[in-house]
């Protein structure tokens, strides 16, 4: 997997891509439930013909153009992307296409990431921290973990320490839980030390019910994938004092 671009353009086209199969599989299906794959495919391109439209121009303009051309702020619209691209991923899976509806999430990402540049907030990171995993787990090269460990930090934040603090739940699933996890985990798989510096201490600091788990499972990787020195050293002291600490008092 590349990671996807973050660019109008590249999204539009890949768009296109997705949507000219699910169109075909649609037709074929006889009983398919849900809106037509044109009618969510035409609301999501004329969406990224808006954006593309207030993108000309000085970028601090560029909310006050989004709200001169649809009355709504930045983040109002990458509310309704993310839902297009959601709905489509939905019809996908309806239509017996797994990869297609995974692809169609993953959009989700870079639509998210152009728009916080531009100003907006991410109000809803669920659908996002989704599409993140997903393209983290194809991922292999340290160029491309250490792109998308920036491209985490700019969803975290466009979400705001506050407005993450009120998602705290005790819920496993909740969306800040499943980033700083997943920041910490692409970190790793970077072997870059300053990025595991910076990840483990969000996972102390915000996470500490579930620091102990994470670097026992960390060490455990260091030993099964052969990582290098200097990325063990980092893993060993946060395991020493997380575990092997947390078990002396």
């Amino acid at each position: 997997m590349i990671l996807p671009p973050i660019d109008i353009s590249s999204i539009a086209d890949r768009l296109n891509e997705i949507g000219d199969d699910l169109e075909q599989a649609y037709d074929e299906v006889a009983d398919a439930d849900g809106p037509e794959p044109r009618v969510l495919l035409d609301g999501m391109q004329r969406l990224l013909d808006i954006m593309r439209a207030a993108d000309a121009g000085l970028p601090a303009k560029f909310p006050e153009r989004i709200q001169e051309a649809t009355g709504s702020d930045p983040e109002v619209l990458l509310d309704h992307g993310l839902r297009l691209l959601a709905q489509l991923s939905d019809l996908a899976t309806q239509l017996d296409l797994p990869r297609h509806a995974e692809q169609m999430e993953q959009l989700g990402l870079p639509l998210c990431c152009w728009l916080l540049r531009r100003g907006a907030e991410l109000k809803h990171p669920e659908p996002v921290v989704n599409a993140a995993a997903h393209i983290a787990n194809g991922l292999h090269t340290t160029d491309e973990l250490v792109e998308l460990f920036g491209l985490l930090n700019e969803v975290m934040s466009g979400i705001g320490i506050e407005r993450a603090l009120e998602l705290e739940s005790n819920h496993p699933e909740r969306p800040w839980r499943v980033l700083l996890l997943n920041r910490a985990i692409v970190a790793t798989r970077s072997r870059q030390p300053v990025l595991m510096e910076e990840a483990f201490q969000s996972v102390v600091e915000h996470l500490r019910e579930d620091a102990p788990d994470f670097f026992r499972e960390g060490m455990g990787q260091m030993e099964a994938l052969d990582y290098p020195v200097q990325v063990r050293e980092v893993m060993q002291r946060y395991f020493d004092v997380w575990c092997v600490g947390q078990k002396l008092h």
